[in-house]
This record gives C-alpha cells, sequence and structure tokens, in this order.
C-alpha cells in the first residue's frame, strides 16, 4: 500500500510538470504571433510631418552656422576687394588721405582741407569706395558729407583698435596708409561706431552750451563775492 501510494504521488507530479511545460509552450506560441503580426500601419500625414520637423531641425544649425561665419550676412562690414579703399586722418586745417586700389595696391595719397566744401568736391568726384576714418572732432560731419557722396563710411575708435594712436611719434600720412589697409582686409577690428543724428547732435550743443554759461555764472558770483 505504501508503495502504491508512492507511485501514484510520482505520476501526479509528473502530470502537473507536463500541465505546466504545455502551458509554457502555450504562452510561447501567443507571444511569437504576436510579434509576427508586423508593424502598425500609421498615416502618411504623420509620417510626413515628422519627417518635416527633423529635417527643419538639422538645417537650422547649418544656417546659423553660415550666418555666422558670413560677416556681411550678420550686419558686420567684410573685406573690401570689389572697390577702392580711401583712408582719412582728420586735422583741424588739413587732412591726409591715402587711396588704394582693388589688390591693395597704393595709388595715390595726399592732402585736402578739412572743410565740408572740399571734402564733397572730393569724394563726389570719386567712385563709391569704402572710406575709413577715425572718430575726432571733425568725424561727425565729415561722415555725414562722405556717406551722402555715395561712399561706405566706417569711423574707427581708436581706442579700442591697434594702430597708429599706439605711437609715440604721430604721422598723418602713415596714420592714412594704416587706416586704409585695415580697413580693406578686417574692418572689424576697426571697432566703428555709429555717430548720434544731426538732431541729437544739435540738441547736445545747445545743452552743453547752457551748462558752460550756467559754469561761468557760478564762478563770477563766488569770484564777486570773494573780492
Amino acid at each position: 500500500m505504501i508503495g502504491g501510494a508512492r507511485d501514484s504521488g510520482s505520476r501526479r507530479k509528473v502530470i502537473d510538470v507536463k500541465q505546466k511545460s504545455n502551458s509554457l509552450t502555450k504562452g510561447d506560441g501567443v507571444g511569437k504571433t504576436t510579434k509576427a503580426r508586423g508593424p502598425v500601419q500609421r498615416d502618411a500625414r504623420e509620417v510626413m510631418a515628422e519627417l518635416v520637423v527633423k529635417l527643419s531641425q538639422k538645417l537650422e544649425p547649418q544656417s546659423t552656422r553660415k550666418s555666422e561665419e558670413d560677416p556681411r550676412k550678420a550686419g558686420l562690414p567684410g573685406p573690401n576687394r570689389d572697390r577702392l579703399t580711401v583712408g582719412v586722418d582728420l586735422g583741424d586745417k588739413w587732412s591726409n588721405f591715402c587711396i588704394l586700389g582693388l589688390d591693395g595696391e597704393k595709388l595715390t595719397e595726399g592732402e585736402l582741407r578739412t572743410t565740408p566744401q572740399d571734402f564733397a568736391e572730393f569724394f563726389q568726384a570719386m567712385a563709391g569706395a569704402r572710406v575709413v576714418m577715425e572718430v575726432g572732432t571733425h568725424s561727425a560731419w565729415a561722415r555725414d558729407v562722405v556717406a551722402r557722396s555715395g561712399h561706405e563710411v566706417l569711423v574707427a575708435n581708436p581706442r579700442q583698435m591697434e594702430g597708429p594712436k599706439q605711437r609715440k611719434r604721430k604721422n598723418d600720412r602713415v596714420d592714412a596708409h594704416k587706416l586704409a589697409r585695415v580697413g580693406r582686409m578686417d574692418p572689424q577690428s576697426l571697432f566703428a561706431i555709429e555717430h548720434r543724428s544731426v538732431e541729437v547732435r544739435q540738441d547736445l550743443v545747445a545743452l552743453r552750451a547752457r551748462h558752460a554759461v550756467v559754469a561761468v555764472r557760478k564762478d563770477l558770483i563766488n569770484t564777486v563775492r570773494g573780492l
């Protein structure tokens, strides 16, 4: 009896194991059938929209890089190889100029009077060019006169650029030549500035004149009181 009971128990265990294995094989078969169904069909519009988004994301960085590499597209002046380049060193009575050709050769140099009439006659007789000058007392009106004559004008900031103002001895002729050289191939190192409009400059002149009158009045009153 004991032996028969053991045999029946072992048979039950074998049957349970077979049932578990069958259930596992059925589960594997179900998983395989789900994998064999293939990809889910999607709408063509959704697929095209995703492709457009991916392409735009890839193209945007390239366009920004090109705009950063090209200074003219970014609003910055680039090298001047297709026009004449003129460097002008402004003086109180006389100004020196130097004209460079398309290949960078020196065409001519000389002097002209620092007056609006002489500047207008000189630059109106010249074809469109890039004119470089340093900021100073006369640079505001000189820039306006030259720009009205159809030229591109760059007003350099000598405090930031490595240029003629750093030399101990100043030579107006050499300064004009260097301004033309730098403005032709490396205009960004000029740190060009933009002058205020004529209306704003006139208002500033009135304010400064009033400030000077008030200061003189105060000094006169203090002097009379002291005497």
